[in-house]
């Protein structure tokens, strides 16, 4: 074959098919890493006399699904941290139950449960499958020491439960060991990536955001691609920690570029909305500002220099400061105050742009801001904690039910996907993915692997060998997040059914039922993925609106800044995209709400700041009640009305500046301008909201209020 049809044939692979018969080198360096990591388990394992060695090969593949060192680091603290937890509890529930079985398997059905709940108000992978291993390592020690009651003792449990322990700490030990010394991929240079990605995506959309040609299902796709950016970008930051002195300042700059991204989205769409649905207030100077805004971001886009970027966004900035200082005296006040936004909107791109040279070249990063923060709900982690919990109940019905060891087999894998996989955007798929692998791993082992261990005499190196062979494929496979779940479908499965150790049996019947079971447990996770789903409802929505609200109100008090409400505002915004995806396109405008209560929070953050510099006590009263009024008003645009109190307050807070004596007349000027535009933003949403909202929205959020 010619090297013109070489090429062709790799162009003419599918992307999944690539990934396996054209690898690259990253892919095989990674399966390279996995196979060694699980043999030294392995090794240790069996030297160590463990009764099941292949659970400290299960351990060492779930550490290498993120090979960067500080995640692995990170990982295994977290499963190590499981374990012993999920160890301790195995160990109570026995000690207290094991007279009763069906009470010690409803005790761990709700302790499967409420791990899987708490894991659901976690972000970071690592912390969730901390939660995993904890329930996990409890039904191993229970299940295993009620299935064999005549051989049951305390000095039997302990034995299991140490043994269990000892296996999976053996397994994530060896994994962050081969990360660290072969190879080795740092968190630092995925978090550069994740930044670049960002940066890029936040160009596009403030460049979009000004575009009159635009649509909005344009805007909506790119907010939603810009929050997918962030949230890997937040999360990874946690594990960099471990890599290096550096690693604390790397961090605090990943969150800041989270921090400044949000804040750009907030204050790139006042301008947006006034250019789009205002036109009629957009003056010569204001037309020129947008003109400048537009070209300048499409430049800092284009360019591949972060110096060239940061010298556009320094040169936009000056060019706005002096458009800024030759205004007419008799400037509206929307004008002056779009000015401010454009203003600090620079500022924001500025310090994204610092925080991303920090990252690059390990300057410390003086800003400590707060992590972006989940949003923690009670109906979806209830969602997610019933589905593993019924999982693991209809398993335990089965084993129960058919006395066959091979039920057991139910009870193990299938629990740790539907908590892992809870958090995916569309995790009944990736769970079919996995059950079309794990109907593989049965033929391999037992026409395959299985038949040449059998011949192999012991000898671990051509144990090694023989077992690494379909491994090394899935671990290819897992090197690909297109194909990951493919990789980890297959390899767990695989490994169960082998059971490599000391005192292997090749018994066909067992590999082949215990298969089944596992097929079989993956296709039940499967369905109680389709049955049970997190809810994405008026009644999620109403929630989501009314803690926004709240925060809202906090503003008045001083008891929230811009970095908090930034990082409470995030995962919000990611469920309200979510609740978008389950409705009609006409009546897609959550997200939107979100993004507007983003705004709301930085401008009245701005004018609460401006209002309380040496303020009378009258100014200060009558700026909390527009605050709250504020609040009220952006509840009642997502009921599809107009609150007029809001006009009102804001009035009377006009006023109370005046006769304060304490605000320059340029500053009232801006904050009239920014309640103005406030005012006009309320007015939209609530025209848009009333041709769409439910009744039931309304009728509940009229309750709420009152």
């Amino acid at each position: 074959m010619t090297k013109s049809q070489s090429d062709v044939f790799v162009m003419t692979l599918p992307p999944r098919l690539a990934v396996i018969l054209t690898p690259q080198r990253h892919s095989v360096l990674f399966a390279l890493k996995g196979i060694i990591a699980m043999g030294l388990a392995l090794y240790l394992a069996m030297l160590m006399q463990l009764e099941r060695p292949y659970w400290a090969l299960i351990s060492a593949v779930f550490l290498q699904v993120r090979p960067e060192t500080g995640l692995v680091i990170e990982k295994g603290l977290c499963q190590i941290g499981g374990t012993l937890v999920g160890g301790a509890m195995g160990l109570l529930i026995l000690a207290t139950l094991l007279p009763y079985p069906f009470i010690a398997l409803l005790a761990l059905t709700l302790w499967i449960g409420l791990n899987a709940a708490a894991s659901a108000w976690v972000r970071q992978a690592n912390f969730i499958y901390g939660f995993a291993m904890a329930g996990i390592t409890a039904t191993l020690i229970v299940v295993i020491s009620i299935a064999n009651p005549t051989s049951t003792s305390s000095v039997s449990i302990f034995h299991v439960a140490n043994a269990r322990i000892s296996e999976i700490i053996v397994g994530a030990v060896c994994a962050t060991l081969v990360s660290n010394l072969l190879w080795p991929a740092r968190v630092s240079h995925l978090l550069q990536k994740h930044a670049r990605g960002a940066l890029n995506q936040t160009l596009a959309y403030l460049e979009l955001e000004l575009n009159p040609t635009g649509t909005h299902t344009q805007r909506h796709t790119q907010v939603d691609a810009l929050l997918q950016r962030i949230f890997p970008l937040s999360d990874d930051s946690s594990a960099v920690m471990y890599e290096g002195a550096q690693g604390p300042g790397r961090a605090r700059a990943a969150t800041v570029i989270c921090h400044k991204t949000l804040s750009l989205i907030a204050r790139i769409r006042v301008i947006g909305r006034l250019m789009r649905n205002h036109s009629e207030l957009l003056t010569p100077a204001l037309q020129d500002m947008l003109d400048s805004l537009r070209l300048s971001f499409k430049r800092m886009r284009e360019t591949d220099s972060a110096e060239a970027a940061m010298e556009e966004v320094q040169h936009l900035r000056q060019q706005l400061r002096n458009a800024r200082s030759e205004q007419s005296d008799d400037a509206p006040p929307l004008q002056r105050r779009f000015f401010q936004v454009a203003l600090n909107l620079t500022a924001d791109i500025i310090l994204a742009l610092e925080a991303n040279r920090a990252l690059h070249f390990s300057k410390e990063m003086q800003l400590r801001p707060q992590a972006l923060k989940p949003y923690r709900d009670v109906q979806i982690a209830a969602a997610v904690g019933i589905r593993s919990a019924l999982v693991f109940m209809i398993a335990a019905g089965l084993w129960i039910g058919t006395a066959s060891p091979m039920a057991i087999m139910l009870m193990i894998m299938p629990v740790i996907f539907t908590i892992l996989f809870a958090r995916l955007p569309e995790p009944d798929r990736v769970l079919r993915r996995a059950a079309t692998t794990s109907v593989l791993a049965t033929p391999v082992a037992l026409f395959f692997t299985l038949p040449l261990l059998a011949l192999s005499n012991g000898d671990f190196p051509l144990l090694i060998l023989i077992l690494g062979a379909p491994l090394f494929v899935a671990l290819l496979a897992i090197s690909n997040p297109t194909t990951l779940a493919y990789g980890l479908g297959f390899c767990t499965p695989y490994i169960i059914l082998v059971q490599p150790g000391n005192a292997m049996d090749f018994d066909v019947a067992r590999v082949a039922s215990n298969g089944l079971a596992i097929t079989g447990g993956i296709v039940i996770a499967f369905m109680m993925f389709r049955l049970i789903t997190p809810p994405s409802g008026p009644s999620l929505r109403r929630r989501l609106i009314r803690e926004t609200a709240a925060d809202l109100t906090l503003i008045g008090h001083h008891r929230i800044k811009e970095e908090g409400f930034n990082a409470r505002m995030a995962d919000r915004l990611r469920w309200l995209t979510i609740c978008d995806k389950a409705l009609p396109e006409e009546r897609r405008h959550f997200t939107d709400l979100g993004l507007t209560g983003l705004n709301l929070g930085q401008v009245s953050l701005w004018v609460q700041g401006r209002i309380h510099t040496q303020a009378p006590a009258a100014l200060l009263a009558c700026a909390a009640q527009w605050q709250q009024s504020l609040a009220d008003a952006y509840q009642a645009c997502a009921q599809g009305h107009c609150d007029s109190r809001f006009r009102d307050n804001s009035e009377r807070l006009k006023i109370a500046m005046a006769q304060a004596g304490n605000l320059e007349q340029r500053n009232q000027e801006l904050v009239a301008g920014a309640v103005e535009r406030i005012a006009l933003t309320f007015e939209r949403m609530a025209s848009r909201m009333a041709r769409t909202v439910e009744p039931d929205d309304i009728s509940a959020n009229s309750t709420a209020s009152r």
